[in-house]
Order: C-alpha cells, then sequence, then structure tokens
C-alpha cells in the first residue's frame, strides 16, 4: 500500500468535506487508535493500519492538530510521517485557484 493521507479533524469538520483518497482518524481517537493492534485498529476504522515505515501525511483545518498527531505517530515507532502544514484550508484555496485558472 501507499501512501496514507490522514485527515485528524473532527468528525463534524469532515462533513465539509475532505481530501481525495484520505482517511479518517479523529485527533481525539488517535493517539489511542495508533497504539492499538493491527487487528483492532482495522475493526474500529475499517481500514488497515499503516506500517512503522510507510509514508503517513497528516492534516487538518490548518496544520496545528495535524503536527500533534505526526509528533504522536513519531512517539509510537512510524518513521516516515510528515505533517501538511496548511492542511485542509490551503488545500482548499489551491483548488478554488485551479478551477479559476482552467
Amino acid at each position: 500500500q501507499g501512501t496514507y493521507l490522514i485527515d485528524v479533524r473532527e468528525k463534524d469538520e469532515v462533513a465539509q468535506g475532505m481530501i481525495p483518497t484520505a482517511v479518517n482518524i479523529p485527533l481525539s481517537d488517535f493517539i489511542e487508535s495508533i497504539r492499538l493492534p493491527a487487528d483492532k485498529f482495522h475493526e474500529l476504522h475499517g481500514f488497515t493500519k499503516p506500517r512503522h515505515d510507510q509514508e503517513i501525511v497528516f492534516y487538518c483545518r490548518s496544520g496545528k492538530r495535524s503536527a500533534t498527531a505526526s509528533d504522536a505517530a513519531k512517539d509510537n515507532g512510524f518513521t516516515n510521517v510528515k505533517n501538511y502544514s496548511g492542511s485542509w484550508l490551503d488545500w482548499v484555496k489551491k483548488t478554488q485557484e485551479n478551477d479559476y485558472n482552467l
């Protein structure tokens, strides 16, 4: 499996939309979830737990919570972790700019 794009916004925020291919684990659940065994993780979230060496990119609304999730992942042995610092607001802005430039 390739890169995991994990949206750590809460469910009510995700209702506004998500970056395509992203999966959602709210930050309020993330730290506990990342420590779960793979089978329990899958049971809870409906997708396979990332491998410790797999690329994971976190995002939230503006970058703060995704930085927290990135740090938590690193603290739990994940080695290929990135934070999309612009997060959802940046992605929406860039998407809208691209729509206008078509």
